[in-house]
């Protein structure tokens, strides 16, 4: 199927703030191009022991049960049992999703099983002036047992490059990463179409042409961590939002597939 997306994109017009849809409107059908859920960690029992000394016991109990337990650590105790979401991302590494209601938290866990490393998101609310936003906080791990030795770490590999996202048949968004922590996002067609923005953002590295990829919005508080594999051409992710005009929380999975666009290259001499 032909797109004449250029053609489009001529037509577009600004769209202020105030004629931007809900978030839970501009999310409907972004679980079609989704991976599916695996049940490989069924039954496994692991601590994982943070940099900043937690050590946080994961049992998960089947395929969509996930106990947890702060056995060290502030917070010590604390325990709940929620519903988490596996995908196998490449043989071995697994994106782990479970929103805990409880403490109205979403935490996303990047964790490659044979080394034992593993990357946490942990995204929350906070006041701002009477306002409800969102932020995102990150902490490496290892479980114990395993030698770890293959972290997964900041970087700036993503810079230069521009990729579009297909989430649906209909919603197409495209990034352009300018910085290591400043990101653009423009709504190409879907139910934000012709809505952009400039973000703040972070790249991590997982394998070759794999990443973790976090943005955190300025105008709608909304936290996104998302896989993404350049290798396959695809995506895997969530979002955890608080809508303000349903004033509700809204969080959910998601999938794409992607298409680089071009990589940015800039010339180290310039005639005169």
């Amino acid at each position: 199927m032909s797109y004449q997306i250029e053609e489009e994109l001529k037509l577009q017009r600004y769209v202020p703030e105030e004629q931007w849809p809900t978030l839970a409107e501009m999310a409907d059908g972004f679980g079609e191009h989704k991976y599916p859920a695996t049940a490989a960690l069924a039954g496994k029992i692991v601590n994982l022991q943070f940099d900043n000394g937690w050590v946080i016991e994961h049992n998960f109990v089947d395929a969509t049960t996930l106990k947890w337990t702060i056995l060290e650590g502030e917070g010590t105790g604390f325990t709940s049992t929620d519903t988490y979401e596996a995908v196998e991302v490449r043989t071995g590494i697994f994106f782990v999703e479970f929103l805990k209601p409880a403490y109205q938290e979403s935490a996303t866990l990047i964790w490659k099983l044979e080394t034992g490393d593993v990357l946490a998101a942990v995204s929350s609310f906070y006041d701002r002036e009477g306002e409800k936003r969102t932020r995102t906080d990150f902490a490496t791990a290892v479980v114990q047992g395993l030698p770890g030795g293959a972290p997964i770490l900041q970087s700036s590999s993503l810079v230069g490059k521009r990729v579009l996202y297909r989430y649906s048949s209909d919603d197409w968004y495209e990034h352009v990463y300018f910085g290591p922590e400043t990101m653009a996002w423009h709504c190409v067609n879907g139910a934000e179409k012709g809505l952009a923005d400039v973000e703040k953002c972070a790249y991590f590295d997982v394998a070759e042409d794999l990443y973790v990829l976090f943005w955190t919005e300025t105008i709608m508080p909304v936290e996104s961590v998302i896989a993404v594999d350049l290798k396959q051409m695809r995506s895997i992710g969530r979002f955890f939002c608080w809508d303000p005009k349903p004033a509700k929380l809204i969080h959910l999975t998601f999938g794409s597939k992607a298409t680089p666009l071009n990589a940015t290259r800039y010339p180290t001499v310039f005639e005169e």
